[in-house]
Formats: C-alpha cells, structure tokens, sequence
C-alpha cells in the first residue's frame, strides 16, 4: 500500500518572546517543532522539526521517514522503524498590550490576561476561560492546552473533562480623559469645599460621607464625590489635583474613570472584561456573559 507523503516547513517569524512555527494567523508552534493538520482540521504540533505529517491526522515521523499508520510506526530508507509521534494542538499566538491583556486577531477586541481569543459563529471574537487554550471548531467551546475537543468534552490521552465554554470579549473603545478641577475650584476664598450636588441631591443625602469633603494633602480637600490625585507639574514637583470623578483613575494631567486605563493622547481605555470564578460548562454558570 502506498501512503501520500507531505512535507511542511513553515516560515519562521518572530513573535517576540521567541522564534516560531507560524501555522496560520492564529496559531503557531514551537521553533523545534513542525506544523500538521489534525483530525478536526484544527493545527496542531508535531514534536520535532520539519517532520512529515502523517494522513492519520493524528501522529508524524521524523523528515526522512515514511509513515505506516496500519503498523503505527515511521519507517526509514534503511528499513529500520521508530514508532509515530503524536501531534498536539498547537498554541494560539499571543499579542498583548501595554496592561497585559490578550489583543484578538480583529484588532478591535480584547480578552483579560490569562485568557485566550476564539472566533465565534458570527465572525467576532470571545474569550476562552485558559491560556493558550485550543478553540474548538463548533466555535462556542474551547479545551485547555494538551486536550483535544470532541464533542461535550475535552480529552488528553485516556483524560476528560468538560469543555469550556467561551465569554465575551471587550470591545476596544477610547474615550476622551476627564480634565481635573481647576484649582479655583477646589475651595472657595474662606477656604471652604465648594459643593457640587444640586439642591435635589442634597436634600436625599443620606450618609454624612456623601457630602463630606476629601483631604488632598495639607491644607487641600477636594468636594465630596470627586478622586484625590497626587501628580507632577512640570517642575516634577508632586501636586495634588481633583478629579470630578469618584473613584477615579489618575492619569498624568487627567484622570479616567474606575474600570479605565489612562492610554496615550489624553484617552480612556475600558479593562477588559475579568474571567469569571467558574468556568466549566454549566447552564447556571452563563448568565449576561454567556455567548
């Protein structure tokens, strides 16, 4: 019997940490490691490099060998045999940014740190609940790194456990920052807060805090529900400034509010969205993030 042979060297690129087998867009192996197509026409990796890809799908021989699936060996020009290697999923690249999150391939969303981008049925990106996870081709589950997905469960060897099930991943939108207080503001000439609640809101107050001023440093104190921020003027001296927000994000001349990261040009960018405690499969477990 005769077995189609292919060889496939993949381009090396370079993705920063180290050097890598690009296999497509989205996924990559090992730079000792070899590119193969596994059963459910995901990429997975062979471990050694520029290997010969077996048609079983599932296993691969060194380069220079020929594979026998029926007797599950590779066989050399010499006649002599080694048993086939099996392939695993290969890993998913990775690009990050400045606060760590995992940027998704559309360059318009985004999943926390720890996560991993897994395209959805309709064409966007959610979030897989590991890292390096393995997406699987319904597009709505994912198997940690090592397992294989088939059907309702994720397997590794003689191993299964539940398939996870994706989140939704955060869209990427900047915001213009918040200016701070003007510094006439903060007090007035008797050096008292200045209130900024409306008469409506003073007359429900009903915790002293509410309308209590912040202290800000010596001899500063910014109005009730606003942020104190210490920051440097451009003598480097540190300064403190408000912020008309409460529990805000201090930038370096600006502030964002709570749950924003301070991005370049004076713009507010939203955290991506925290993995959940739970992540196994559970109808009880989906809730506003299921997909």
């Amino acid at each position: 019997m005769r077995f189609a042979l292919f060889l496939l060297v993949p381009a090396l690129v370079l993705v920063g940490r180290s050097t890598a087998h690009q296999c497509d867009k989205e996924t990559e192996c090992g730079d000792d490691e070899t590119c193969c197509k596994l059963g459910d026409q995901m990429w997975g990796c062979c471990p050694m490099p520029q290997a010969v890809c077996c048609d079983d799908r599932t296993h691969c021989c060194p380069s220079g060998t020929t594979c026998d699936p029926q007797g599950a060996r590779c066989i050399g020009e010499d006649s002599n045999h080694i048993p086939m290697r099996k392939k695993k999923p290969a890993r998913k690249t990775v690009e990050r940014n400045e606060f760590n999150e995992v940027l998704c391939p559309d360059k318009s969303s985004k999943c926390p740190d720890g996560s991993t981008c897994c395209l959805l049925e309709q064409g966007t990106y959610g979030c897989c609940p590991v890292p390096n996870a393995v997406c699987c081709p319904d597009m709505l589950h994912c198997c940690p790194n090592g397992f294989q997905c088939h059907g309702q469960f994720c397997s590794q060897n003689f191993a299964k456990i539940p398939h996870l099930r994706k989140f939704a991943s955060t869209n990427i939108h900047r915001k213009p920052a918040i200016d701070f207080l003007p510094e006439e503001e903060d007090q007035d000439e008797d050096g008292e807060v200045v209130s900024t609640e409306n008469s409506a809101e003073e007359d429900v107050v009903a915790n002293l805090e509410d309308v209590e001023p912040i202290s800000c440093g010596i001899g500063k104190t910014c109005p009730a529900k606003t942020t104190c921020c210490k920051i440097r003027n451009s003598e480097g001296e540190r300064k403190a400034m408000c912020c008309p927000l409460s529990n805000a994000v201090c930038c370096e001349d600006t502030c964002c509010p709570g749950g924003y990261h301070c991005v370049a040009g004076g713009k507010c960018e939203k955290h991506a969205k925290t993995m959940r405690t739970r992540f196994w499969n559970a109808e009880r477990d989906m809730e506003d993030e299921e997909i």
